[in-house]
């Protein structure tokens, strides 16, 4: 499996809406690192919308959005949450949920009706939103022989490497460094190439 080395999502939301036949459909972004905060915004919506009949939401999560989640809240399966999933798709767009609040208009829209109408809302909602690419970082605990250490450094930094910690003793140092994944492979193989240096991957963000 390839790792990606970048993915995207929103910098900024704003709010987006779009009206048919006297229904409204509110859409609202959030940013998301997982999916804990997904009741609670739901029953925010509900509460602050609280004659609206539809709370429908979808969200993507993962560097490559491979957890996805839709709801169509009441909604015909399939008429309201995939249509938002798929407008997220359709942007690569992950870390991010999109929730559209529907107000009754009187009029039924009919199923086909519906996926317009709830995808034109979060069209309206990216088209006024900020986008950005953000680029993953990996963390890496580094153990070197402390003579080495300025070699090491400067080296590293070359790839616009990080250092976030440092311990500096007499014989041995050790140091928390972070850097981009595109240039993890180059990195990692100069340091235990040329130098022999212990590495221990931490985490990936």
């Amino acid at each position: 499996m390839i790792l990606p080395y970048k993915y995207n999502t929103v910098k900024k939301f704003s709010e987006g809406i779009y009206t048919e036949k006297g229904s409204k459909f509110l859409a609202f972004g959030f940013h998301l690192q997982n999916d804990e905060k997904i009741k609670s915004i739901k029953e925010q919506l509900r509460k602050e919308h609280h004659k609206a009949v539809h709370v429908a939401y979808a969200y993507r999560l993962g560097y490559t959005g491979e957890t996805e989640k839709v709801s169509d809240d009441g909604e015909p399966a399939g008429s309201a949450g995939k249509p938002i999933l798929n407008v997220l798709k359709k942007h690569d767009l992950t870390y991010c949920a999109i929730f559209v609040v529907r107000y009754y208009g009187g009029k039924k829209l009919g199923i086909p009706g519906l996926i317009h109408a709830y995808a034109a809302a979060v069209n309206n909602v990216l088209e006024k939103s900020t986008m950005e690419i953000i680029a993953i970082k990996e963390f890496y605990k580094i153990m070197c022989n402390t003579a080495q250490l300025n070699t090491i450094v400067h080296v590293i930094n070359q790839y616009g490497a990080q250092i976030e910690t440092m311990n500096i003793e007499d014989e041995t140092s050790n140091f928390i460094i972070s850097f981009e994944r595109e240039y993890a492979e180059t990195v990692l193989s100069k340091l235990k190439t040329l130098w022999n240096t212990q590495l221990e991957y931490i985490e990936s963000v």
